[in-house]
């Protein structure tokens, strides 16, 4: 059976109204961003006429199924449309825009995917986070034993000794440069000499406080380089009294470091001290300590301290630590120093 030569008309004339109503549709262009920043907004921009029909960009982060949309607007002689900040998430964005339901740049099948960076601050929380296992918190409490030695003045012996114990509670903000808050209790009582004895002759009194509360703030400005400030008040004998102390510290407080630091409580005294940490040997944090000091009361002569610090990390964010060292105030006495702590983190 012939077809007809009407019929062969009617099919061409279709074809070719076919081929001209896409050779005249309007094209649309967009260059894709070469990168964004996490929790960042995203504009996408489109070439496009005014008449052009509906635009959408549909997107989601990367390894999500479903997409979101959002349609795009004619602003200065293009189309845009913003991605808010937080659909921006590493390590990608995709997306594809579409015409009337139909796909003009990728597609749901082929999405374009767009790098996503985390900015400098994310990125350092994030290895921070890393750095301590997620917790922000910690627990924290040492004791020490400090002995200058005893010397026998007529028969007499006079010793110079005292012991310290610290407890706080520390949370890390992360929120840069503002990096870490503590707030402790503070206990610091001894016995050594005096010269308010009744016959002038040299003998023992009581020095230090037995209650002092502190409030410390840690800035660390740029990643591994932290300075610490606390402000403390106390009880003492003669009333109540302040103090301050001070850190700057180059490295982490938990492993390689090295810190230079002052300590001044009012009616006891000041401590200068350097001390240098290394964490070479996995779980076992060490650090050692030279400290210069007049420690428990302010008339005393200078002393040095040296001392040394092993800590394990037993599991579960808590560790357990030791102390041993010596101490001075002349080349003819001394005396030992111990202590421990214990920390748990979560």
């Amino acid at each position: 059976m012939k077809t007809k030569p009407s019929t062969y008309a009617a099919m061409a004339s279709a074809m070719l109204a076919s081929i001209a109503s896409v050779a005249s549709a309007d094209p649309v262009r967009h260059v894709p961003p070469a990168g964004a920043t996490a929790q960042h907004p995203v504009e996408l921009e489109a070439d496009a006429p005014a008449t052009s029909p509906t635009l959408k960009v549909h997107y989601r982060r990367s390894g999500q199924i479903a997409f979101a949309e959002t349609e795009l607007v004619r602003k200065d002689n293009r189309w845009i449309a913003i991605v808010p900040a937080t659909a921006v998430a590493a390590p990608g964005l995709e997306y594809y825009l579409e015409a009337n339901g139909a796909p003009v740049f990728a597609s749901a099948q082929w999405p374009h995917t767009m790098r996503v960076a985390e900015d400098a601050d994310d990125e350092r929380r994030t290895r921070d986070l890393t750095r301590f296992g997620g917790a922000r918190s910690r627990i924290h409490t040492s004791g020490e034993l400090v002995n200058f030695g005893t010397r026998v003045v007529d028969g007499k012996e006079l010793v110079d000794r005292y012991y310290r114990i610290d407890a706080d509670f520390s949370y890390r903000l992360w929120a840069y440069p503002l990096d870490e808050l503590r707030v402790g209790y503070t206990r610091l009582v001894g016995e050594t000499e005096s010269s308010a004895c009744p016959d002038a002759s040299p003998c023992t009194a009581t020095a230090g406080f037995r209650v002092a509360g502190w409030f410390e703030l840690g800035l660390a400005p740029v990643e591994g380089f932290r300075l610490d400030g606390r402000a403390m008040v106390m009880a003492t004998a003669a009333g109540f009294g302040i103090g301050g102390r001070a850190e700057a510290r180059l490295g982490m407080l938990d492993g390689s470091h090295v810190a230079l630091g002052v300590e001044h409580m009012a009616d006891v005294g000041t401590a200068g001290f350097f001390r240098l940490g290394w964490g070479t040997v996995p779980l076992l944090p060490m650090t050692a300590t030279v400290e210069v000091t007049n420690l428990p009361d302010p008339t005393r002569d200078t002393g040095v301290r040296l001392y040394y610090d092993i800590a394990r990390v037993i599991g579960s964010g808590v560790r357990l630590g030791a102390r041993v060292g010596y101490a001075a105030r002349n080349q003819n006495v001394a005396g030992f120093t111990g202590g421990a702590t214990a920390s748990v983190d979560f």
